[in-house]
């Protein structure tokens, strides 16, 4: 056996002997160190740390002694809370701060529940699903949160350039550094002529500032050595190969000044390639206005003053749109806003969340400004704007709002529009022609039939000529420049009224009644037809899921039953048309007792149903739903 001893001053005057040999399996070395103090010996023995680790993992292998499960995308993982614990600082401060409440509950409230009433990251546990033993991650994959938690156990962790981003998101929420810095030091490894793109765009979406560094030190000498034409096109693709519009200004002026004698003509030809609307209102005073061209050349003069003019009038932007406003992508996306979960509490949620096609998977977005549920959404040239709802869950409307915000993708910004003149929830919201339509709904005084118009250009709302009768939980589509209102509850009662709405005569018209009574459903409008799905009626006192398709033809003034029904009963769904498709997110299913996480598509071509991958963050019902256009990286989004 060899053994090899290592001998410092500071050893001998502590009298510690450090030895370091093979062990018996492996080859792997061992280190002893021993503390003699009087007729006393301390013994270190450094294997133990790994043989610990080692049963550590057995248990979790064999999921033994088990004391919290860890629920990502639906899949469940059954873990430690010491070996979390000991880890994340997120688990830390979670467990702890149950222990606190539970310690101070049994000194005093014997009715609290023991579980906190908030989070270290209220965005990230459910709050429905805070029992301190079961808890649901937002915003983590479960692959990689899998090999998040392999590493816990192994002190490994598999990498590569497709999972890397997952591991990172997830050791950033659950604030695990050690993860995070060998992710990091990967990704510096690997970069190459090859993947620097794709990295760059990693970097920037975690504010990896070092990598991005190196990334872009390949992608700056690709841009000097391109001819005009192909600067052109770098500048026109979408997506753009780097992570923001100040980011391509940037490498024009670089590519500018690489050759000013034969380049500098082209300044202001390539500058009208750029969205300078796009790049906040300080970086264009700092370092877009600092450039001398774009001070002095005519072009880029008008191009940097109507890019400020557009900042100087947040409450327009969305009347003032244009290329240069326009994010640099074409794929629109599913977005789920709000929603009531399931629990005792019934506090409707706060995040907003958009469909990952690519990865098949819902994302975190932001947060709202608010809580809300039973409220309305609308996209006006792709900004979201957020209508009423209510913050808290009272059947008469007791906390119904008359909010209006509007989100901003483009600087993932939220701001307050004028409130409507009446609070409201479970109503129908719709934009025709730089106008807002609000219809229905419920507040504390009751049903509504009131109707509102809010002028986008002057910021004002007016009342319009109202229902013919209140009503609340309809549902609602435009179509060929008319809104069209079906079903709902009126006076307590189940409707199957067809109304429409002419905005320019100012009136409303009964139509043909749909064979189904229902609430709490979708109406989605596609190829010159509407489509009545889900929802709910009475019989009694029961409440029965209504699983039939109906398809209504605005010319014919007439319903038919499709073959087709629904997959399952789906009361309060967020509802979105797209790709020709009409989804359905969440919703509570009355025969089955449960709310809804998954998300259904109907396809009217095909006449079929079918399910997609991946869930929404928890279960939800009265969500609102649109689509929306987002940058190609979010480096917001983190």
């Amino acid at each position: 056996m060899h053994i090899t001893c290592n001998f410092t001053e500071s050893c001998i005057s502590a009298n510690i002997f450090r030895y370091s040999r093979p062990l018996n399996s492996g080859g792997v070395h061992c280190q002893e160190v021993m503390s003699r103090s009087g007729d006393r010996t301390s013994t270190f023995d450094p294997t133990h740390s790994d043989t610990l680790l080692h049963g550590l993992n057995l248990l979790w292998r064999k999921q033994l002694f088990c004391d919290v499960t860890l629920t990502a995308q639906g899949q469940q993982f059954h873990c430690h809370k010491a070996v979390l614990a000991s880890c994340s600082q997120y688990f830390r401060s979670l467990f702890s701060s149950h222990n606190v409440i539970n310690n101070e509950g049994s000194k005093g409230d014997q009715g609290s529940s023991g579980t906190p009433s908030s989070s270290p990251d209220d965005k990230l546990v459910t709050p429905r699903a805070r029992s301190i033993n079961n808890l649901v991650l937002q915003g983590c994959s479960s692959i990689g949160l899998r090999l998040v938690l392999e590493y816990l156990y192994t002190a490994n962790v598999t990498l590569s350039l497709d999972t890397v981003e997952e591991v990172l998101s997830v050791s950033k929420i659950l604030n695990i550094p050690q993860i995070t810095k060998l992710s990091v030091q990967f990704l510096n490894d690997q970069i190459s002529v090859q993947n620097y793109k794709q990295i760059c765009k990693i970097a920037a979406l975690h504010g990896l500032d070092e990598t991005k560094k190196l990334a872009n030190k390949y992608l700056v000498e690709d841009v000097l050595l391109l001819n005009f034409e192909e600067m052109c096109a770098m500048l026109d693709a979408l997506p753009p190969p780097v992570e923001s519009e100040l980011a391509l200004f940037q490498m024009s002026v670089l590519w500018l000044e690489h050759d000013r004698e034969t380049r500098m003509h082209y300044a202001p030809d390539l500058m009208k390639r750029l969205r300078f609307a796009l790049i906040p209102a300080p970086e264009l005073v700092e370092r877009v206005q600092s450039v001398d061209f774009m001070r002095t050349d005519p072009v880029c003069q008008k191009l940097l003053l109507d890019a400020m003019n557009y900042h100087l009038m947040p409450f327009r932007q969305h009347c003032r749109q244009s290329t240069a406003s326009r994010i640099r992508s074409n794929k629109r996306m599913l977005l789920l806003v709000g929603g009531l979960p399931p629990g005792p509490d019934r506090l409707p949620s706060n995040l907003v969340q958009y469909y990952d096609d690519e990865k098949k998977t819902w994302k975190i977005l932001t947060i709202m400004p608010y809580n809300s549920a039973h409220h309305c959404v609308v996209e006006v040239e792709n900004f979201i704007l957020l209508l009423g709802g209510e913050d808290q869950w009272n059947p008469n409307g007791k906390h119904s709002t008359h909010f209006v915000s509007r989100y901003d993708p483009r600087f993932n910004s939220w701001i307050q529009l004028p409130p409507m003149q009446e609070r409201r929830a479970s109503f129908f919201a719709c934009c025709m022609d730089k106008h807002l339509y609000v219809i229905g709904g419920r507040n504390e005084s009751g049903y509504l039939s009131s109707v509102e118009s809010y002028n986008l250009e002057t910021n004002e709302w007016n009342y319009l000529s109202s229902l013919p009768q209140p009503l609340a939980a309809h549902a609602g589509s435009v179509h060929n420049g008319k809104i069209y209102i079906s079903g709902g509850v009126h006076n307590g009662e189940y409707v199957s009224w067809l109304y429409c709405y002419d905005p320019i005569m100012d009136v409303w018209a009964r139509k043909q009644d749909m064979n189904t009574k229902r609430a709490i459903h979708a109406l989605a409008g596609m190829n010159d037809r509407l489509y009545a799905i889900g929802g709910n009626h009475l019989k009694g006192f029961s409440h029965l899921d209504v699983m039939l398709v109906e398809c209504y033809d605005p010319k014919a003034d007439q319903w038919n039953i499709l073959q087709t029904p629904i997959l399952e009963g789906r009361s309060g769904p967020g509802c979105a048309v797209l790709n020709d498709s009409i989804f359905l997110m969440g919703g509570y299913s009355w025969s089955m007792g449960a709310y809804k996480s998954s998300t259904i598509c109907y396809s009217p071509e095909k006449g079929s149903w079918t399910e997609l991958e991946g869930e929404v963050a928890e279960p939800l019902a009265g969500p609102a739903c649109s689509t929306i256009i987002l940058p190609a990286c979010l480096p917001f989004n983190k």
